[in-house]
């Protein structure tokens, strides 16, 4: 959208413009760095969430089949109590995936993208008013 900058009259009005859109872009510059660390934490965090789901998995599986073969006792108590430890542990691994693994990095780059493309209009209209208040008189 082109921006209507007959209605910036004198240079104190591109002034006032300028420094309201300087002082959006830095918040977003701030952002900016705020999310990428969020990505670079999320996405070496994901390897080890990954790891962790595989293992709960498997030993979820393995307990699993174990105890289908075990006589009633306290092996089979033991063994199903267990089962329940690596479904909660596979459960948490679940919710922190979608907190700050693979799913998180994906959500990161897409906020990453966003304050990028704002960044670039905020560039743009900054040049643009700069260029209107070259042409305005003292």
């Amino acid at each position: 959208m082109a921006l209507t900058l007959t209605l910036l009259t004198t240079k104190a009005d591109c002034n006032k413009v300028l420094d309201q859109l300087s002082d959006l872009k830095s918040d977003l510059e701030y952002k900016q760095i705020a999310t990428t660390r969020n990505r670079d934490n999320a996405s070496d965090r994901a390897s080890d969430i990954e790891a962790t789901l595989a293992s709960a998995e498997a030993e979820v599986d393995s307990l699993t089949a174990i105890i289908a073969v075990l006589p009633e006792g306290t092996t089979k108590t033991e063994m199903e109590t267990r089962k329940v430890k690596a479904e909660y542990k596979l459960f948490t691994a679940q919710q922190r995936k979608l907190q700050y693994g693979t799913t998180a990095v994906v959500l990161r780059e897409s906020e990453l993208d966003e304050i990028e493309q704002r960044l670039s209009v905020i560039d743009g209209s900054m040049s643009a008013i700069t260029n209107h208040k070259a042409t305005l008189a003292a």
